[in-house]
């Protein structure tokens, strides 16, 4: 049955992905000239003709997202995969409309067209490698960002504690996040900076910190980047099996240092140590 099933909307599957992509680029090109021409008013005071053309564009993408998800019975729950969930995203704004009490914020929510740009995600070769890249680069740089984020924590209280006496802008945790932000990303706006010299110490550590963080996460995004693009210079490569590949093999990783740590790991360091006396003696003897 699910195989009959599959066979019959093949053609309409077909056909969607031949105009998926131009459907895609039309209703981008709208928004862009809708807040142009319109530019303080929502989709239901602009033209007639803007709204229209949205709710047709939304109507295909859901239609879309309707017949890829009963064609894809059986073979997984088809909303939480990655194509799913980009084809949810795409029809989402649409829809979040109907919601009451939501029309004051209709101008914000049409901004959420451009996200259905990720649909070229299924067709394009180059954004999946890419994708990959950043995939295999976020094992490395998780254990930099939470250093980061202890880096940033540490920074921000030791601020707010020894600068804020002598700058109400630093009694504002928010105010101090924007200043560590700016300022380890080296952008340094200059609207807020320490005073008191101990403050401009302590600014002075972060800034070395965080510079040597930054290195180190674009080292990692660098060297993932370089192994895929060698990969995918292969023309049999298919970016989209490397993703679940990539992901077992941290998995087995983290499997083997779970226990790192822990009593467990110190009671095996134990019993191999006492297994190496033992064998010592032996030798020995």
């Amino acid at each position: 049955m699910n195989k009959l099933r599959r066979e019959s909307l093949k053609p309409v599957i077909d056909f969607l992905d031949k105009i998926v992509q131009p459907l895609v680029c039309y209703s981008v090109f709208m928004l862009a000239l809708e807040c142009h021409l319109y530019p303080e008013a929502d989709s239901h005071e602009s033209h007639p003709f803007f709204l229209w053309s949205e709710r047709g564009v939304a109507l295909i993408l859901t239609l879309e997202y309707l017949f890829r998800w009963i064609r894809n019975s059986g073979r997984g729950f088809y909303p939480l995969t990655t194509f799913g969930l980009i084809d949810l995203v795409a029809i989402l704004p649409f829809w979040i409309g109907f919601v009451p009490g939501i029309k004051e914020h209709l101008q914000l929510i049409r901004t959420l067209r451009v996200l259905r740009m990720l649909k070229f995600f299924r067709y394009n070769r180059g954004l999946q490698v890419m994708a990959l890249g950043f995939y295999r680069a976020y094992f490395n740089l998780r254990p930099l960002m939470l250093t980061a984020v202890m880096v940033i924590l540490l920074t921000m209280f030791a601020l707010y504690e020894i600068e804020g006496p002598e700058q109400e802008e630093f009694r504002d945790l928010l105010n101090i996040a924007w200043f560590l932000e700016v300022t380890g990303t080296t952008v340094g706006y200059g609207d807020l900076y320490p005073q008191s010299i101990p403050g401009r110490v302590i600014v002075m550590i972060f800034m070395i910190a965080g510079l040597a963080i930054f290195m180190a996460c674009f080292s990692a995004i660098t060297s993932a980047f370089d192994e895929v693009f060698e990969q995918a210079n292969d023309p049999d490569f298919n970016p989209l099996e490397h993703f679940p590949k990539i992901r077992k093999q941290q998995e087995r990783l983290e499997e083997l240092t779970k226990d790192v740590g822990t009593t467990t790991a110190d009671d095996e360091a134990a019993e191999e140590e006492m297994e190496e006396e033992k064998e010592l003696e032996e030798v020995r003897s």
